[in-house]
Parts: structure tokens; C-alpha cells; sequence
């Protein structure tokens, strides 16, 4: 199935399963993140496309920090 994270508005994530339009919302906390629309049986690829949508979102903003450190 194809996934795609279509918007994130903190502390939400909203991924879309292109095949069946159906959106998962995600609620990330500090340590959990949590899952609350959605069919059960693609909650696990909705929550790795989520998840890497979040560290490739933390490796920029690392990256942007270092680059313009002194």
C-alpha cells in the first residue's frame, strides 16, 4: 500500500493511504506516539511512514542547527 503523510500541524500527524483515501491521525507526546483514525490493519505501514516522516524532519532541523553554528 502507498502512504503518504499529508499534513502535520503539532502535535499532529495526518498520513493518507493513497489507494483507499483513508486518513490516520497521530498524536506525538514526548515519549508515545499514538494512534486514533483508522482501519487496524494498515495502522503499522501509517505509523513507520509517520515515524520517518519525523526523523527526517528532526535530521534537517539537526542539520540546519550545525550548519549555522559558529
Amino acid at each position: 500500500m502507498s502512504f503518504q503523510v499529508v499534513r502535520h500541524e503539532h502535535p499532529n500527524i495526518f498520513v493518507v493511504n493513497r489507494q483507499t483515501y483513508e486518513t490516520y491521525r497521530f498524536t506525538v507526546g514526548d515519549d508515545v506516539m499514538l494512534s486514533f483514525d483508522g482501519a487496524p490493519s494498515d495502522l503499522g505501514e501509517a505509523r513507520r511512514t509517520a515515524i520517518a516522516f519525523l526523523a527526517q524532519t528532526r535530521t534537517k532541523e539537526y542539520a540546519a542547527s550545525v550548519a549555522s553554528a559558529p
